[in-house]
């Protein structure tokens, strides 16, 4: 299955490639809160970085892939950290809020369908625990980006809700909220 997902997510972008009128490649920071199991302190948070790529601009719409990661050494001082790396496709909405005479101002919204890897955790498997895992995840949220020219912007903010259906012995399922910030260049 996990084969499949990405197979597919490559498909999508070289598809969009293809089809793309204008390419966008953004990168930047981001922070990542998570839920704990059920009985453990509330969240933890994690550091890591996000790069994204959107492909066309058909009536304000384009395909976007992403590929996020992020790492906390120790969680809740248990001593075990968690490395999670996120792989997301699926459509984004691009709105114009204002434009001045050198600068344009926009929001846009995107669900993003994929999967993660997650690592150096534990991962109940059947009668064995893992030090990683494969899971199916989604993501929706949106940013704020300002142009500086026509080639660069500034992405001011970026968040967004990530759902992961990673084993844990209770529910099988974490929510995390991520937010960041970055710059987006367009390549064509």
């Amino acid at each position: 299955m996990k084969h499949a997902i990405r197979i597919v997510l490559v498909c999508l972008l070289f598809a969009a490639a293809a089809w793309a009128q204008q390419v966008q490649v953004s990168t930047g920071y981001m922070y990542q809160g998570s839920n704990q199991v059920p009985g453990a302190t509330n969240w933890f948070g994690a550091n890591g970085g996000r790069a994204d790529a959107s492909f066309g601009n058909w009536r304000h719409w384009s395909l976007v892939g992403e590929f996020a990661g992020a790492r906390t050494s120790n969680i809740n001082s248990t001593g075990i950290g968690q490395t999670t790396l996120t792989y997301l496709a699926g459509p984004r909405r691009t709105i114009a809020l204002c434009h001045g005479e050198k600068r344009k101002v926009s929001l846009f919204g995107q669900f993003l369908v994929g999967g993660v890897h997650a690592a150096d955790g534990l991962y109940p498997s059947g009668t064995t625990i893992q030090n990683s895992a494969n899971a199916f995840a989604f993501s929706t949220g949106g940013g704020l980006e300002m142009s500086l020219n026509r080639t660069v912007s500034l992405r001011l903010i970026q968040a967004d809700y990530l759902y992961t259906r990673l084993p844990n012995l209770f529910d099988n399922y974490e929510s995390s909220f991520r937010v960041g910030a970055g710059v987006t260049f367009r390549v064509h």
